[in-house]
């Protein structure tokens, strides 16, 4: 009997021991998981993210993440976020409210947004398959802004009140190893003025993001499933299926980025207007060029801000000047611009274009530069001297071939551009002085 009652309290202390085992790798995992996330944040130069009040238990962990903007030229703003950690065997789950301070005594939610609350989240750690999953609600609001003065098209326009009303916004995200993953959607946004009245509903956001500064792969992408806007005069807009994409790679040699832009099927009291598709890609960027200025622009950026701020050209000249090492490196890797596909169709008014084309810069020999000894007369020679593109538009509207000075042939608009000179059709334009069209 003594033996058995041996065998049972060794039995019971050796699973005790592995749960309470498994129990203690869960919670330091979790707070592993939270240790590099707030490492990851806090790289950046113009964020400084810590954790505090850190209570960490087996069972229970709790703590707040603390991100302040560095920025002397704007109030002080802090983004806290206290959360509260359940760990067990397999997951943690955790949730919290979020708030920005801002000043000494506003708060976005609250004070400055007449918020149903603050933000908040909830979501879980698996820790075996070592991947984080949360939920955000950004919070509702409604209320009224003042737009300030301002000139719109070469059009004074007073300043005016607008009613933003918002329904919220949920974000899922999920990080496994690098990589984030998240999609939300925002069910209502509208915005009324004087001049309009424009409803956004169901919008979705989805994303992608790995790597960090030096190497990444990511996309983000927003769909605008009914855009409706309603002018003073009761005239309805409508726009269906518009979508705006965008991806962006970067790896040890090269920096590549491609838009996509679709407007879907556009009406006007009913009638219909067209519909077009954009594509784009930049691509033949130095990675090692981009790295620099990606860096010297961060270095420099209070300087760029303030001079932006001023209007005034020759602070901006200055506070641009020592990104111009690495703007003429990536030059000299010779980038691509490409339009992939344009297309735009609308019956009502009789257009149904298609067009693609390319335009490089030639980078050779840019080594033996002397940006220093340049004026900027000739160094906008160099650079449309070196500018070398092709662009083909079929189903071109008669009116845009008129304001070109071209005859109205019926077939499609070809652009050429070399050695300075660019050409349409069979006509030559010398964009720089003393440039003759190349011979055939």
């Amino acid at each position: 009997m003594r033996k058995w009652i041996g065998v049972g309290a060794a039995i019971v202390i050796v699973v005790g021991g592995g749960y309470l085992g498994a129990q203690a790798y869960s919670s330091h995992r979790f707070e592993q998981e939270m240790s590099q996330l707030v490492a990851r944040l806090d790289a950046s130069p113009q964020w400084q993210v810590e954790r505090k009040d850190v209570d960490s238990g087996w069972f229970h962990s709790s703590g707040r993440v603390e991100a302040r903007y560095l920025d002397d030229e704007i109030e002080p703003l802090v983004v806290e976020a206290p959360y509260q950690a359940d760990h067990g065997l397999f997951e943690t789950s955790f949730s919290g409210e979020g708030q920005v301070h801002i000043g000494d005594d506003r708060t976005l939610f609250g004070d400055l947004l007449e918020s149903e609350g603050p933000l908040t989240w909830n979501g879980r750690f698996l820790t075996r398959e070592q991947r984080m999953e949360v939920a955000v609600a950004l919070p509702g609001f409604s209320q009224q802004w003042t737009v300030p003065a301002g000139e719109i098209g070469g059009e004074f326009r007073p300043a005016r009140p607008m009613q933003v009303d918002f329904s919220g916004l949920t974000l899922n995200l999920e990080q496994h190893g690098d990589r984030v993953t998240l999609n939300g959607q925002a069910p209502r946004l509208q915005l009324q003025d004087d001049q309009a009245n424009m409803l956004l509903e169901n919008v979705a956001i989805e994303g992608a993001f790995q790597g960090d500064r030096q190497a990444f792969d990511q996309s983000l992408a927003v769909t605008l499933p009914t855009v409706t806007v309603v002018s003073p005069d009761g005239a309805k807009l409508v726009s269906h299926d518009s979508r705006y994409a965008l991806k962006a790679k970067l790896d040890a040699k090269e920096m590549t980025m491609h838009l996509e832009t679709r407007l879907g099927d556009a009406t006007m009291d009913d009638q219909q207007l067209g519909s077009g598709e954009l594509a784009m890609t930049l691509d033949h960027i130095d990675g090692d060029a981009y790295r620099a200025l990606a860096a010297a622009l961060e270095a420099h950026t209070s300087e760029i801000q303030a001079a932006a701020a001023s209007d005034d050209q020759a602070a901006m000249a200055q506070s641009l000047a020592p990104l111009e090492p690495q703007v003429a490196a990536i030059l000299a890797g010779s980038p691509r611009w490409a339009v992939d596909k344009l297309a735009l169709k609308s019956p009502l008014m009789g257009i149904d274009m298609q067009g693609s084309g390319e335009l490089k810069f030639d980078g050779d020999g840019m080594d033996d530069w002397n940006l220093d000894a340049m004026d900027s007369e000739v160094l906008g020679r160099e650079v449309l001297e070196r500018l070398v593109g092709h662009f083909e538009l079929k189903g071109a509207p008669p009116i845009l071939l008129m304001s070109l000075g071209l005859p109205m042939s019926g077939g499609p608009l070809r652009v050429a551009l070399e050695d300075g000179v660019m050409t349409l059709n069979d006509q030559s334009v010398p964009l720089v002085p003393g440039a003759t069209p190349a011979q055939p």
